[in-house]
């Protein structure tokens, strides 16, 4: 299995692992004013866009057995082949694109616009566990230390790009942690790490999406698109998507405690009903309402309490 694959897939279990904790949690009202400075950390284990490809379903529909599991693995192998040569000219056409130092710089002129952060220093770790997060927090010298980890990738058919973003602000002195509720420190394990999402002031996941247009179902078709003029679609898109998520940021470290417990509120209470609040935008369904919009696209807040940038299709 590529390198890129085993990212994905380790970022998708942490993810589910931030969602056991609680997908989101905002940051205190009386924190803000008592950041003194801030350092940002982003851990950046991938190296190279990869395509999502959805696990074949055929064992689930014929109600399983391990003939089925063995055929499923079958098609789900070749279909992850498939999508690794489809995408290897548009990874071919970003060879000498860091994506690394786009986004370390996009999202820090982002997030510089909110003073009362005290930006200090942004920087890119390569190496992504538990013992390295807690190394960048134990010795950085900043009030408090923000990590947020991308993951970028394409869709099946290569018409949707994502990039998400898993963020947790972390107190790092002693004022900082005198306003941690005393519940956070109760509910994590002696031997749970020190960037364990429950010991976080503030969470949550953020996700920039835009579409090709005029993109088809025709996956070679679509990378074609994004690779031509040495990726420069994609190039710029990745940079706005760094740019938007550094934005959301900013203006969800500003949301009240309230507002939030309103959204959770009635995420509970719809919770395993059929779904009537969602958003349609340039063929991009989300469940969710807009909260705001500027000329490169609009602001879904998600029922969960996620918050994602859905931007104008790529032209």
């Amino acid at each position: 299995m590529r390198s890129y694959l085993k990212f994905a897939l380790l970022f998708s279990l942490a993810l589910l692992s931030a969602c056991a904790t609680a997908v989101n949690a905002p940051l205190p009202g009386a924190t803000r004013e008592k950041i003194s400075s801030t350092d940002v950390v982003l851990p950046v284990k991938q190296n190279e866009i990869y395509v999502f490809v959805p696990d074949s379903q055929l064992t689930a529909a014929a109600g399983g057995g391990l003939l089925f599991a063995l055929i499923d693995a079958g098609i789900n192998s070749a279909r992850t082949s498939k999508a690794e040569d489809a995408v290897k000219p548009l990874r071919d056409s970003l060879v000498d694109f860091s994506f690394d130092m786009a986004f370390q710089d996009e999202f820090k002129s982002s997030l510089s616009n909110a003073s009362w952060l005290h930006l200090s220093n942004v920087r890119v770790i390569k190496e992504v566990s538990n013992e390295s997060m807690d190394r960048a927090l134990t010795d950085s010298r900043a009030g408090a230390v923000l990590f947020a980890t991308p993951d970028y990738h394409l869709s099946n058919d290569g018409d949707v790009l994502y990039v998400s973003l898993r963020v947790a602000l972390f107190a790092n002195d002693e004022a900082l942690k005198a306003v941690q509720p005393a519940d956070k420190s109760k509910s994590a394990s002696k031997s749970a790490p020190k960037t364990a999402p429950e010991l976080s002031l503030y969470r949550n996941t953020l996700q920039f999406r835009t579409r090709l247009f005029g993109a088809s179902m025709d996956r070679d078709k679509n990378m074609a698109t994004w690779s031509a003029d040495k990726g420069a679609a994609m190039r710029s898109t990745l940079k706005l998507g760094a740019t938007k998520l550094g934005m959301l940021l900013v203006n969800d470290l500003q949301r009240s405690a309230e507002d939030a417990a309103a959204t959770a509120k009635n995420a509970a209470a719809t919770r395993g009903k059929k779904d009537t609040t969602s958003v349609e935008l340039d063929g991009l369904v989300l469940p969710g309402e807009l909260v705001g919009s500027d000329d490169d696209g609009q602001i879904v807040r998600l029922k969960d309490g996620r918050l994602a940038f859905v931007a104008n299709e790529v032209h």
